[in-house]
């Protein structure tokens, strides 16, 4: 995305653009004066189970932190926050962190902000506040996108409109008419918009699609500003759920447990053992890393978005974990994708290393042109289911299920599909095995000091190398999964006589396009399920689109990525071509 071109003058961000300042000199009184209390927002909060802000312009965060403090001050601990914005021109990191050093807002939701604000590039991004309580769904599109998106995704509405953009004189793209109908269509009973602008067009528009508007007299900021209420609301919602029972104790499982949980719904998760983190998912070394591709296609793209909700959430689970991973460029990525990507992405999430650079980062034998990605963090799989699963409303129960339960709310989360019967049958799985390595050397500068990530990844420990993973698609030789991961760490680092000193094998489910299967299958049953490619990124990233798919919210991805994802779609090209894995089963 072209980012804003935005300069400070007099100490207020300026937009040329626009030829309009962003914010009042004390941007978070304005916020108060404008939005929070013509719309009584403090005390509507405090009585909602879930209430939802959708903001036209984000701007620099402020109406997000100055709300959020509010809300986290006054609302009951069982309150989420829904806070959707969009931003057609998003400011630069460096230009955001310079606003908040110099404004009076809550800083530790400012470095929260801060710390994952996406990089500049379309999608809708979710990240999480204050143990969950608020929800920040921001979506870097322009207005018509976002509405379009949200009006096909959500069913269930907004409480409070901020209508934020630049003037509507100089931004008229944003106070487009033909807008208001769809804020008319999507607002829940007494809904609220409030703007900074009292424009006649924008009040008639108001007028004309239901809402009651005045005008906010004596503002220190504005003449006038405005409040309208919806007189009737049209919005036909759905109840949420009660209660779900998910089974699976692994990534997926645990993780879909957690996003139903933070929306208060209380959750039965079924184990065979009564535990979490069995099987695979007991790895004790995953790296959690943008699974890179030269493709641009919208399965590249889909990858890339489970990396940056899953860096953000899991950064609050595994807060000791080690993090940073350098992608050293090869021939299935080459050095000017990965700078491509680099330049892209910003210093925020990735950083071009030349030869110099990386072997002073990692203190290999030889520098690569490679990409150093801070945000990519280690993973000990046991660690991170349990703390999925760390929460009042989860109850892990013994269970296994030979078929599939009909008659409540079900989420199928597991490595195998053969409780689906039938249903699975279509659907292009293969369950192989893989295999992680531990390698010790006597000399410790033969240990990089960074996890390195090529085809597979080498992860430091203080004394060895972890070394993964295999992908055996068919019966491998004993001892060749060893010998393929030593081979890989010798010529990445160009260091001999390594020491073997334990494996670590493992199943995973992977589909024909390595991508996982998120969706409903039947009235009560949805399934998120074969993760076996990244499922670090993946598993978090689809509970979290499952979860809002089953509550009619919107989804932190785009309806395209979410058909890539879909369970039918393995019908739908079996009709063009047999299924591929059919060869590989046994």
């Amino acid at each position: 995305m072209k980012s804003a071109v935005a300069h400070f003058v007099d100490g207020r961000l300026f937009s040329p653009k626009f030829n309009d300042y962003y914010a009042a000199r004390d941007p978070v009184a304005e916020t108060a004066h404008v939005h929070i209390h013509p719309a009584n927002l403090v005390a509507r909060m405090s009585r909602a189970n879930t209430f939802t802000i959708f903001e036209f312009g984000f701007g620099a965060g402020i109406n997000l932190l100055a709300t959020s403090t509010e809300f986290l001050k006054l609302a009951k601990p069982n309150v989420r926050l829904r806070f959707i914005s969009c931003e057609a021109f998003p400011l630069q990191h460096d230009t955001l962190r310079q606003v908040h050093d110099n404004t009076a807002i809550d800083k530790s939701l400012s470095r929260r902000l801060l710390d994952f604000y996406p990089p500049l590039v379309s999608g809708i991004y979710r990240q999480l506040f204050a143990n969950d309580r608020v929800e920040l769904t921001l979506i870097f599109a322009d207005i018509e996108t976002a509405l379009t998106e949200f009006v096909d995704q959500d069913s269930v509405g907004v409480d409070s409109w901020m209508l934020d953009g630049f003037a509507p004189a100089r931004n008229p793209q944003m106070w487009d008419a033909k807008l208001i109908p769809i804020l008319a269509q999507c607002t829940k009973a007494n809904g609220t918009v409030t703007s900074f602008s009292s424009a006649g067009t924008v009040r008639r528009s108001l007028e004309d699609n239901g809402f009651s508007v005045q005008k906010i007299e004596g503002t220190p900021f504005k003449r006038h500003t405005l409040l309208a209420t919806l007189n009737e609301s049209r919005l036909q919602s759905t109840e949420p759920p009660r209660k779900v029972t998910i089974v699976g104790g692994g990534f997926a499982g645990t993780a879909t447990a957690h996003a139903f949980a933070r929306r208060g719904i209380q959750v039965q998760l079924m184990t065979p053992s009564g535990g979490v983190g069995d099987a695979t998912s007991s790895i004790p070394t995953a790296v959690l890393h943008p699974r890179l591709s030269a493709s641009m296609e919208e399965p590249a793209y889909f990858r890339t978005q489970t990396y940056f909700y899953a860096a953000a959430l899991l950064s609050q689970y595994l807060q000791h974990a080690t993090t940073g991973a350098v992608q050293i460029s090869s021939k299935n990525m080459v050095a000017k994708r990965l700078k491509d990507i680099a330049d892209t992405l910003g210093k925020n999430w990735a950083r071009w290393l030349d030869a110099a650079d990386c072997l002073e980062l990692t203190n290999t034998e030889q520098g690569y042109e490679s990409t150093f990605f801070p945000k990519s963090i280690v993973v000990n799989g046991i660690e991170l289911c349990r703390s999925f699963v760390d929460h009042p409303r989860i109850e892990v129960v013994a269970k296994e299920l030979f078929a599939p339960i009909d008659d409540e709310l079900t989420i199928y989360a597991t490595a195998s599909t053969s409780v689906l019967g039938k249903t699975a049958e279509a659907w292009e799985v293969l369950t192989i095995e893989g295999q992680i390595d531990t390698f010790a050397h006597s000399n410790n500068n033969a240990i990089p000091r960074r996890v390195l990530i090529q085809d597979g990844y080498i992860v430091p420990t203080e004394s060895a190398c972890v070394v993964g993973s295999t992908y055996e698609y068919t019966q491998w030789k004993p001892g060749l999964a060893t010998k393929t991961n030593l081979a890989k760490l010798q010529q990445v680092t160009s260091r001999e006589h390594w020491t073997h000193l334990g494996k670590f094998r493992g199943l995973r489910t992977v589909t024909s396009d390595k991508l996982p299967i998120v969706g409903q299958i039947d009235r009560n049953q949805w399934v998120n399920l074969a993760h076996g490619s990244a499922g670090t990124a993946s598993t978090p990233f689809c509970a979290e689109i499952l979860a809002s798919q089953v509550f009619g919210e919107l989804a932190p991805a785009w309806q395209e990525c979410l058909s890539i994802i879909n369970p039918d779609r393995f019908s739908e090209r079996q009709i063009r071509r047999p299924n591929p894995f059919l060869r590989h089963k046994r």
